[in-house]
Order: structure tokens, then C-alpha cells, then sequence
């Protein structure tokens, strides 16, 4: 009875095993694959030949400058909205009713409705020398000239990029403290536990995996995104997935593979650190038993 449920069992996930290699593993072994391969003029391609080529030209022309400044405004991002994110999940989940948290959830979504594009360009109407904020600070008298760097810096990217995925950060955390027992915070409240010690021993470790996940969404995309920086950062500030853009319009596309060899490398690497450390997998454990 075990060998044909079993059995059964795997015909099913069959299908979406297929799917997912066809269209999410295979790619990426091809990527790393052709990362190794070398450019063919003749053909204007790239041939099956190993050659190192395109990991040494990460090295070149301040390549890795780029991608460690990707990985430290993914770094930054993250960090960020986990900061942001834990009390908005805590106040959904332990603070708003059943009603109130709805509302919440739906402030954090609708913005989502529009073009990501348009959500960028709004923080110019922000940030700019006649955006709002700069408007405020002179009319309160606070300065007297235009702020310039409130916008085309890193500070904008990394607001622009905040708001951007803090809700990839928040939804993962609310997951993680839907599944936490009520009792033990009541329990500890009952024996004399302030909020802040709750937090330290019993919250944080307890939701650890969703605190890791959220940091892994937003880090994710961060990495891969492109959007904000150009429309906030201005020419002075690139990132990966420009600099990948440039490179593949020199048709170097060695260079292009092996720069998201190394990226990829960098989050699996991520992944399986985190796993170890903050138990992802408890996430999605059945706790109903």
C-alpha cells in the first residue's frame, strides 16, 4: 500500500519536476556552460572552446567595482526593508483586526496596480529640486536652496528600490508569525515578559526563516533590477543588469554569461548559507499535526 501510494506520489510531481528543470534549471547550466566557451568572429557566436576570457574581463574596466556595488545596494536594500517590514507585519498580524488587517495588507499591494516604471518616476515628483520634499524643507524654512541629492544618488536608488520590494519583504515575515502560538506570548506576558524581551527570545527565533526569506526576495530582485537606478540614479550609477545590457550590445556575450555565472553563484551561495543558518525550510513545514 506504501509502494503504490509512493508510487503515485511521484508520477505527480513528475510534471512540475519537468517544468521546473526545463525552464529553470536548464537555462541557468547553460548560462554557466557558455560562461566557459569563447568568442567566434567568424560566426559572430560563441564556440564550444574552454577559455576563461569572459571571467577575466570581469576584472577589467572596474567590472567588479559594479558588481560588488550591486551586491551592497541588495545588501542595503534588504537590510532596510527587514527593518521596515517586521513591525508592519507584527502590527497586521498582532495588532490590526481581522479587518484592519486586510486594509493594511491592500495599502501595501495597490501600488503594485500600476507600472513599476511609474512608481519609479513618481519619486521624481518626490525628491526633485521642485519635488515635494524640497518644497516643504524651504517653505518651513529649514534650507534655503534645493536639496540636490535627494535625487540621481545612491540615496534615491536605494529609496526608490525600497519601496519597490518592501512588500516581498513584509509578506514572508507575516507568514512566518501566522505560525506562531498565540499561548507562548501570552504565557510569557502572564510571567512578567516585557514586549522587548518577548521579541529577543521568543519572536525573532521563531520567525527566523521568514525573517531570512524576506531578506532573500528583496536581495534577489535588488540584484536583478535595473528600473530605479536608471530613472533616480542618473549616468553615474550602474548596476548588473546594466552593465550586462552594455555588454551584450558589444556582442561580448562570454563576458555576459560569465558576470551572471557570478551572480548566480553568489545567491545559491546565499541560499544555501541561509538554510543552514535560519532553517528556510521550516517555512513551509506542516505545524497543523
Amino acid at each position: 500500500m506504501k509502494r503504490e501510494f509512493r508510487g503515485a506520489g511521484i508520477k505527480l510531481l513528475l510534471p512540475p519536476l519537468s517544468i521546473i528543470t526545463l525552464l529553470g534549471i536548464l537555462p541557468l547550466m547553460v548560462i554557466l556552460v557558455w560562461s566557459f566557451w569563447s568568442w567566434d568572429p567568424s560566426t559572430y557566436w560563441i564556440k564550444p572552446d574552454f577559455s576563461l576570457a569572459g571571467y577575466a574581463g570581469i576584472l577589467k574596466d572596474g567590472r567588479w567595482t559594479v558588481i560588488v556595488s550591486t551586491l551592497a545596494k541588495a545588501l542595503l536594500t534588504a537590510g532596510i526593508c527587514l527593518l521596515l517590514a517586521y513591525p508592519a507585519a507584527y502590527a497586521v498580524q498582532f495588532l490590526a483586526g481581522r479587518r484592519g488587517g486586510i486594509i493594511l495588507l491592500a495599502l501595501m499591494t495597490i501600488p503594485f496596480f500600476t507600472s513599476y516604471l511609474i512608481r519609479a518616476f513618481s519619486w521624481r515628483l518626490v525628491l526633485g529640486r521642485t519635488g515635494v520634499i524640497n518644497t516643504w524643507l524651504q517653505t518651513m524654512g529649514i534650507t534655503d536652496a534645493p536639496v540636490d541629492w535627494f535625487l540621481f544618488s545612491n540615496f534615491a536608488v536605494i529609496v526608490g528600490l525600497v519601496a519597490s520590494y518592501l512588500p516581498f519583504a513584509t509578506f514572508p515575515l507575516l507568514l512566518a508569525m501566522r505560525r506562531v502560538d498565540r499561548t507562548l506570548l501570552a504565557a510569557a506576558q502572564d510571567l512578567g515578559a516585557g514586549f522587548w524581551h518577548i521579541l529577543i527570545t521568543i519572536l525573532l527565533p521563531l520567525t527566523r526563516s521568514g525573517l531570512f526569506a524576506g531578506f532573500l526576495f528583496v536581495f534577489v530582485m535588488v540584484a536583478g533590477s535595473s528600473t530605479e537606478v536608471q530613472m533616480l540614479g542618473g549616468a553615474g550609477v550602474s548596476v548588473v543588469t546594466i552593465m550586462i545590457n552594455d555588454v551584450m550590445r558589444v556582442a561580448n556575450y562570454p563576458l555576459a554569461f560569465a558576470i551572471s555565472a557570478v551572480m548566480l553563484t553568489v545567491i545559491f551561495g546565499l541560499v544555501l548559507v541561509g538554510n543552514k543558518l535560519f532553517s528556510l525550510a521550516s517555512l513551509f513545514e506542516d505545524r497543523s499535526a
